[in-house]
């Protein structure tokens, strides 16, 4: 009777030794390893961008009166924050537009409902969402004239960013892994900023706007959270700067 051929069997030998000089190769080279990663992790760390020191007052809803306006983007002109004439931008405290609502009220006094967003100089308002926000203003309220001011043309590298993201809504609130967040808030009514960064690593913050003032949204949003250059002129609008720009001479660098 003839036997059954046995299969070839599988066979990995776990039980092998090494050499002296195998196991001293691996040591060195697993320890070469773990510096590396450790430098590669040291270096991000130290090239990485700082959240800001953007501040989002959520736990203080405050009633401030202004007067409206909302060219090229909405802004409450008011003086109740510190006493100083300011153009505070009016956002929603969701990604949203406040324009639709504020139109009946362009140029009028008025009560607005929300919360302080800071960063440096500037101030933003994120109205209240899901409320009565927005009203007559009860007392007189009064603002002098815009003043507006041509201080010259300029050539600028810097960011389009997204004004309540950057200023102190998201951390960070700038770079490629912001582009999204961004992209989405300017086209549902949110201001583009221009941050302008020269090589000393100084920031320049300004309204960005077509040429003639005008707002722009859907024409800058490929260029969102990238690295860019655009060439305008600017233009001060009480203690705003706009940078008035033609998209399409903003260019990736």
């Amino acid at each position: 009777m003839s036997k059954t051929p046995k299969k070839d069997e599988f066979f990995v030998g776990y039980n092998a030794k090494l050499s002296s000089a195998d196991r001293r190769a691996m040591i060195l080279t697993a320890g070469i390893g773990l510096v590396g990663v450790a430098l590669g992790g040291a270096k991000a760390a130290v090239h990485q961008q700082g959240w800001g020191s953007g501040d989002w007052d959520m736990g203080e809803v405050r009633d401030i009166e202004g007067i409206v306006e909302q060219t090229p983007y909405p802004v409450l002109r008011t003086a109740a924050l510190d006493g100083q004439m300011r153009s505070v931008s009016l956002v929603c405290s969701s990604k949203c537009g406040a324009s639709a609502i504020l139109a009946p009220y362009e140029g009028k006094p008025v009560w607005v409902r929300g919360t302080v967003i800071s960063r440096g100089r500037h101030r933003l308002l994120a109205v209240v969402d899901n409320q009565d926000w927005l009203g007559d203003a009860k007392n007189a309220v009064a603002a002098p004239p815009v003043e507006e001011e041509y201080l010259g043309l300029a050539a600028l590298n810097g960011e389009i960013l997204d004004a309540k993201c950057w200023a102190g809504a998201m951390r960070p609130g700038s770079g490629k892994t912001h582009k999204a967040c961004a992209s989405l808030c300017i086209r549902m009514g949110g201001t583009p900023w221009f941050v302008a960064k020269d090589k000393a690593g100084k920031r320049a913050i300004f309204v960005l706007t077509g040429p003639e003032g005008e707002p722009l949204r859907e024409e800058v949003l490929a260029m969102v959270g990238e690295p860019v250059r655009a060439s305008g002129k600017l233009m001060r609008r009480d203690d705003l700067v706009q940078f008035r720009v033609d998209p399409a001479v903003i260019q990736a660098v």
